[in-house]
């Protein structure tokens, strides 16, 4: 994610904000297919704490996505 590149420590920076964020999504997905809600949405921001701003959401229905512009990280499509 490019707001958290670092010089000294952008591997561990990276890891851990892509852990935090796809847990995120993960969580995000399993909530709406609970409830069989779907997102619909045009520029909706997430920040989260000690890290800021992470990217845009779209729910792709099978998976809910974060892209920043330079990477995008997914939720887990455990479906069978």
């Amino acid at each position: 994610m490019s707001s958290f590149k670092s010089k000294n420590n952008f591997n561990s920076v990276t890891r851990i904000s892509s852990d935090k964020v796809v847990l995120f999504l993960n969580d995000l997905r399993e909530l709406l297919d609970k409830h069989n809600a779907k997102l619909y949405t045009t520029n909706c921001e997430v920040y989260m704490n000690n890290l800021g701003f992470i990217g845009l959401l779209e729910d792709n229905i099978e998976t809910v996505e974060i892209i920043d512009g330079i990477d995008t990280f997914s939720s887990n499509n455990n479906k069978e």
